[in-house]
């Protein structure tokens, strides 16, 4: 039997450089999570009023995956990316300056809407950049970034103890940026969009039938993601019988699982399919799940969560190249709507399960993540993905012959 032959990433400076630009966003968007409470204790807000950041930073998310791919078209991915990195900083510096709300508003917006773009740059830059190694790449990136997620709460918290304050936990990430543009100094063409013919032209074309398939998969699977994470401290208290430390434990054992999942995943993209993944992680996660659901027992509806964070891991990072495997070559109009589907599914699937905690209790509400779970597979199953889908040449017209 012949040895499988693995497609593993070439770590070049290049690709370091995509590596650092998600992690120094995820650094945010955990670290944006862990500053709510603080921010609201400063400004002496309501929890409604505070939680209108987080609606603002998935509005600017949305409008981020809209608009990317066409400021790539114009700008080219390499500036595109510079300046987005460069636009991510002004916004963090605005989130974490002094003028109250309308200025953490105004901050949250700009951050998610150049971080966003951020993510859609990089993840088709890596996915392009190393070809068959694509998927792995992108996992392998995410995982980084699920690290950074990891350290940035307790950067905050420990800036919060200290004279200097939890914004200098936030400010680390500039390190991160300054990096990532050094490292795009030393290969500056690697950034260019490709420019093969028939991709140019794709850019123009429709999108395959199978893509907008592998983009409804994308956004049912990561719907039960961003529910898993924000209703489980619910479920932790009403079911194990926690008390205020049930966020800090429920969020701690589900963003574990995302690392250690992103890291096993990682280096399982470098042998299987995307399809073969994606299922292995539902199941995963459809296990995990039944663990949380079934018991009453805290500590074991902890080891649930830590199981159902590993099989939602890959979601975001397979999921992603997965539709730019099936775009027909458009890897930055791919990346950019799969933002879209990501910033709908943040709103859609929490709003939901909490619509429903409440008529019919958090338990019984979380019924629904194995049902979106299951739509998914089913998905997966009926219109797979098993390779890159070429680009569509659009027809020509027929050269009349002379008489």
């Amino acid at each position: 039997m012949s040895k499988m032959i693995p497609a593993r990433p070439n770590r070049d400076s290049s690709t370091w450089a995509g590596y650092l630009s998600l992690t120094t966003y995820a650094w945010f968007i955990y670290g944006f999570s862990a500053t709510q409470a603080l921010i609201r204790d400063e400004q002496g807000t309501t929890r409604t009023v505070a939680s209108l950041h987080a609606v603002i930073f998935s509005i600017g998310g949305i409008i981020a995956g809209l608009l990317a791919a066409k400021f790539i078209l114009t700008l080219g991915r390499g500036r595109f990316i510079v300046v987005v990195l460069i636009g991510t900083m002004v916004g963090v510096l605005v989130y974490t300056a002094p003028g109250g709300f309308p200025v953490t508003m105004t901050g949250a917006f700009l951050a998610s809407f150049f971080g966003t773009s951020v993510v859609i740059g990089a993840s088709a830059f890596l996915f392009d950049h190393q070809k068959a190694a694509g998927p792995a790449a992108i996992t392998e990136a995410n995982a980084l970034a699920a690290l950074g997620g990891v350290l940035a709460p307790l950067a905050i918290g420990l800036g919060s103890i200290i004279f200097l304050g939890w914004r200098s936990g936030v400010w680390v990430m500039f390190a991160g940026v300054v990096v990532s543009l050094l490292l795009m100094r030393r290969n500056p063409t690697a950034f260019r969009v490709p420019q093969d013919e028939a991709i140019r032209e794709a850019a123009h074309q429709p999108f395959p039938k199978v893509f907008w398939w592998a983009l409804t998969t994308l956004f049912l699977l990561l719907t039960t993601e961003f529910t898993l994470t924000l209703w489980s401290a619910d479920l932790l208290r009403d079911r194990g019988g926690f008390e205020a430390g049930a966020a800090a434990a429920s969020v701690a054992a589900v963003t574990g699982g995302i690392l250690i999942g992103r890291i096993l995943g990682s280096r399982f993209a470098e042998y299987f399919p995307v399809d073969r993944i994606l299922t292995f992680a539902v199941l995963t996660a459809l296990i995990g799940w039944s663990i949380v659901w079934f018991t009453a027992i805290g500590a074991v509806m902890l080891l649930g969560l830590l199981i159902s964070g590993i099989g939602v891991s890959v979601f975001w990072p397979i999921g992603v190249s997965r539709v730019v495997l099936a775009s027909g070559g458009q890897s930055d109009r791919a990346s950019a709507l799969s933002a879209v589907a990501g910033g709908t599914a943040g709103g859609v699937g929490p709003f939901l399960l909490g619509s429903l905690a409440d008529s019919v209790g958090v338990h019984s509400a979380f019924l629904i993540l194995p049902v979106v779970l299951a739509f998914g597979l089913l998905l997966m199953l009926i219109k797979p993905v098993s390779r890159a889908i070429p680009p569509t040449m659009p027809p020509t017209m027929p050269i009349a012959s002379g008489t």
